[in-house]
């Protein structure tokens, strides 16, 4: 499921001649707590975690958290898709 979606996502990216695009975890209120609706990072990667972000290229896919989450990055993200980063 995840697979198709960043597939869409770089189909997108093509038809509108862009080089990327950033999904941060927060909703469009940048709030400190995000509506399930909302959830933008967990729906394209799968991490749930409470701080991150997500940067998509046609060929590449990164996404970031801070250290608290450096072994959910791993379960719950696929290294065939993700470079995980974390400070």
């Amino acid at each position: 499921m995840i697979n198709e979606r960043i597939r869409a996502l770089r189909a997108a990216l093509v038809a509108q001649n862009l080089a990327g695009f950033i999904v941060p975890r927060g909703d469009e209120f940048l709030g400190e707590y995000t509506p399930p609706s909302a959830e933008r990072l967990a729906w394209i990667s799968g991490f749930t975690g409470s701080a991150g972000l997500a940067i998509i290229l046609a060929d590449k896919a990164a996404i970031f958290s801070d250290g608290r989450y450096t072994t959910q990055l791993i379960e719950e993200t696929d290294a065939a898709i993700w470079q995980r980063h974390h400070r």
